[in-house]
């Protein structure tokens, strides 16, 4: 019984000084839907993006967030008025801090018709630098950041909207002793 004793408060002595930690995932996407309604055939639209409107964790959990990565990029063409044959030439969406500064490539787009997209998720390739940015934003004060949508089509005028959905994997561990 001795031994039982002792062992016990070693084990709570351990536990005691290691501590433990809950940790916890929860998922945020981010929805952005540009209007692109030019006469030429280059745009760009900048919009800032709270990330607190898509989750109340990131308050809730603010002092506790650890890791934030972005897991999936979409879109989709939400409308579209425009003839067959019209393309999005190239464009991208790129991210910076809300307060200002450079502006970091999150995704590209190219060649892309947009009659044929039109009212179908797309997946995009993630570009890791932009990924930086979204994971740093998210985990700073304001959970706020800058989005730009920028490209060209191979037709004037142009007139769609389109809507980026940036899909992240949140993780927050809380110390409990």
């Amino acid at each position: 019984m001795k031994k039982i004793t002792v062992l016990a408060v070693l084990l709570m002595g351990v536990a005691l000084m290691t501590g433990c930690t809950l940790s916890k995932d929860f998922v945020v996407t981010l929805e952005k839907e540009y209007t692109v309604n030019y006469n030429s055939t280059s745009y760009s639209k900048t919009e800032i993006v709270d990330a607190t409107s898509f989750s109340d964790d990131l308050d809730k959990f603010e002092d506790d967030l650890k890791s934030v990565n972005v897991t999936k990029i979409t879109y989709t063409v939400t409308y579209f008025n425009g003839p067959a044959t019209q393309q999005i030439t190239s464009a991208v969406l790129s991210v910076a801090p809300a307060e200002g500064g450079s502006f970091t490539t999150l995704t590209t787009l190219a060649n892309v018709n947009l009659m044929s997209v039109a009212a179908k998720e797309q997946e995009v390739e993630i570009d890791e630098a932009g990924e930086e940015v979204v994971e740093d934003e998210l985990l700073g004060d304001d959970h706020k950041l800058q989005w730009k949508f920028s490209g060209t089509a191979n037709q004037a005028p142009v007139n769609f909207k389109i809507k980026f959905k940036v899909t992240c994997k949140v993780k927050y561990e809380k110390k409990l002793i």
